[in-house]
């Protein structure tokens, strides 16, 4: 076994060197490329337009020249935004992944958002490949069940999964304070994207951090009801998505909106309260789930423990594996039922 462990040490010690070599990398060519967008943005002067493109964590900015379509613009150009749209910095993986499913694509592109990770949708394919991979050869090394090791490649989404609904839940115990110094500022003559600035300036992450990308999105030319609706994507909240609702309605026909973010805010606080009230009446239930889920499991490795041979000669048996697959997906199945009996909506 000592040449096994020795081959797999080293070579999961070159997989971790590639990646990290990798990171650093494509961490380089981003801040070579912002320095160029910056410089050619300081040494530029003309009556051509300016297009700046930007990434909502970055806020860089270039130049393209551009073409004057009507001849009562003004002599400067027109203003927009161009979002950086590559699935990866490596060109041969930006086009093999560009011919997967652009819905497919976008929709993983936004959870890695909403998880708050600097990392592009190309990198992250890359890794769960790697990962899938090394998890098939493992598993068909020390069980012998070809392939059932890919799964391990669904580890990452889970994990994605998992941070997203936890910045998630950040962003909304924030929020009511957020709004509480929002609706001040309306208040006090201040207007929706000063207020916006505000609660980015005074507050961290992930709420301080959202806002702040409405400010840069409002400050390079997009439209506020259009920077509203990507938080909305990015915090799929019924909360979220009336307090955006009702400031866009509110900049179009009018009204108090000091009063509604206010509203919102109280709405927000009362139920956070009712949550509270029935994750207390459904604790022990999510208990039994996880106590069902986990005490099989255990005993497994404890009476394994006790009678290694027992246990081996089980392995080995094909229909002694078939229960012990069985068993876990039937325990699976039941964990679900149980969590999803549990988890009430408010």
């Amino acid at each position: 076994m000592g040449p096994i462990f020795f081959s797999m040490f080293v070579f999961f010690a070159v997989i971790t060197l590639c990646f990290l070599g990798y990171f650093m990398y494509t961490k380089a060519q981003t801040r070579k490329e912002q320095s160029q967008r910056i410089n050619q943005v300081v040494n530029y002067s003309g009556p051509t337009g300016i297009i700046q493109d930007t990434r909502i964590q970055t806020a860089s900015i270039k130049i393209e020249e551009g073409k004057k379509d009507n001849k009562d613009e003004k002599a400067q150009g027109s203003a927009g935004i161009r979002r950086d749209s590559r699935i990866s910095n490596i060109p041969v993986l930006n086009f093999i992944f560009s011919k997967i499913s652009s819905e497919k694509v976008g929709s993983l592109k936004i959870l890695i958002e909403q998880t708050g990770l600097k990392i592009k949708t190309g990198e992250f394919l890359l890794f769960v490949i790697c990962l899938s991979v090394i998890g098939m050869l493992l598993v068909d090394l020390f069980l012998k069940i070809p392939f059932a090791g890919l799964a391990i490649g669904f580890i990452p989404f889970l994990v994605l999964n998992i941070l997203k609904q936890k910045r998630l839940d950040a962003f909304i115990t924030q929020l009511p304070e957020a709004l509480d110094m929002l609706s001040g500022d309306l208040r006090a003559g201040l207007d929706v994207q000063a207020g916006i600035r505000h609660i980015a300036d005074e507050f961290s992450a992930p709420i301080g951090e959202e806002f702040a990308k409405i400010n840069v999105e409002i400050g390079l030319g997009l439209p506020i009801s259009e920077a509203l609706g990507n938080l909305v994507k990015r915090m799929n909240t019924m909360d979220v998505q009336i307090l955006c609702t009702g400031i866009i309605i509110n900049r179009e026909l009018g009204g108090n909106l000091g009063e509604l973010v206010r509203s919102v805010a109280v709405t927000i606080k009362e139920r956070f309260k009712l949550k509270g009230m029935i994750k207390t009446l459904t604790a022990e239930n999510s208990a039994s789930a996880y106590l069902l889920m986990g005490l099989p499991v255990g005993l497994f490795f404890l009476l394994s423990g006790m009678a290694p041979d027992t246990y081996k000669s089980f392995m080995a048996d094909p229909m002694g594996r078939g229960a012990i697959y069985g068993c876990v997906g039937s325990m699976t199945v039941g964990f679900l039922i149980i969590k999803k009996v549990t988890k009430l909506e408010v």
